[in-house]
């Protein structure tokens, strides 16, 4: 567990550390926004030099990095607010977004998983073979405007954009878990058939056992190792994913803030977002890590060697 601890905190001052130089190098300048191309020399420098830009790279990291040993993520440059409040009045939004979102995975990919296991070779499984292809391939800034156009100009059921009238979480949902809820189905039919040779559910067929118990009390479980796995990374990669969803259903969450903050140079907003995102998929991935440990003693034993 130490060492797990220790392979996180790298990889958050690696993150950390990538993300600030790199938002250093994005072309512009945050005074230009923030005054203007207009602004006279003396009132651009003396912004520059109270907001600190004037220091040298490499100290602005330094006290970066001692700033967040503190907890402090820093002030926005436009927003004059302290980072920490800006994300945590927009943090909600997005996981709201990404758990609506897991539930569209887990309500399409399990029963067309399930189907087309059952029905290998047959016109279930091709159906389902054809909404993996097609989900895995329509990008989500192409599928949201598509699902507007649809259900909210031509039909009129739901709500364009923003998250407060009834149903405005249906469409991002829908858009955002698409693609991912293809991944699931194609592994789960992968991995059910893979157990669907084992012995012991050739006994529990020879018991007289049917096939849809045999599949959902026998082979189901045994399966759900590899599944378990791809959906805790997959629920981590919601919120990557969520960026381009929230920008396009005008969704207030960090991923518009994010996107906000980089067209503003609104560096240490885009430090903090990245930094909450890339802590929370670290969290997920160790939570899935330990949940797959319990599942499988195996793995337990692996590491325990």
């Amino acid at each position: 567990m130490l060492s797990r601890l220790g392979d996180t905190l790298l990889v958050l001052f690696g993150v950390v550390s990538l993300v600030f130089f790199l938002s250093a190098v994005i072309p512009g300048d945050p005074v230009d926004v923030m005054l203007g191309e207009h602004a006279s020399s003396a009132d651009r420098e003396a912004l520059r030099h109270s907001l600190g830009l004037d220091r040298p790279l490499a100290a602005r990291w330094a006290g970066y990095l001692q700033a967040l040993a503190r907890g402090d993520m820093g002030r926005s440059l436009v927003h004059k607010r302290p980072v920490r409040a800006l994300i945590a009045e927009r943090l909600p939004a997005t996981l709201e977004m990404a758990v609506a979102a897991f539930g569209v995975v887990l309500l399409i990919a399990f029963p067309l998983g399930l189907l087309a296991a059952q029905y290998p070779g047959r016109l279930p499984d091709r159906l389902a073979a054809l909404f993996a292809l097609a989900g895995q391939s329509i990008p989500n800034f192409w599928l949201g405007p598509m699902l507007v156009l649809l259900f909210s100009i031509q039909l009129g059921w739901l709500p364009v954009s923003g998250n407060r009238a009834p149903g405005s979480l249906v469409l991002p949902a829908l858009t955002l878990g698409t693609s991912m809820a293809a991944i699931s189905m194609r592994m789960l039919r992968a991995s059910l058939l893979e157990v669907a040779g084992e012995a012991y559910l050739r006994t529990a067929r020879a018991k007289g056992l049917g096939p849809a118990r045999v599949l959902l009390r026998h082979a189901l479980p045994n399966a759900l190792l590899p599944v378990i796995t791809l959906l805790g990374l997959q629920l981590g990669g919601l919120l990557s994913g969520a960026v381009i969803t929230e920008v396009v259903f005008a969704w207030p969450g960090i991923g518009s803030l994010l996107i906000d903050a980089i067209s503003q140079r609104d560096y240490p907003v885009i430090q903090g977002v990245v930094l909450v995102i890339a802590l929370i998929y670290i969290v997920i991935n160790l939570a899935t890590d330990l949940l797959a440990q319990w599942l499988d003693p195996r793995t337990r034993e692996g590491r325990a060697a």
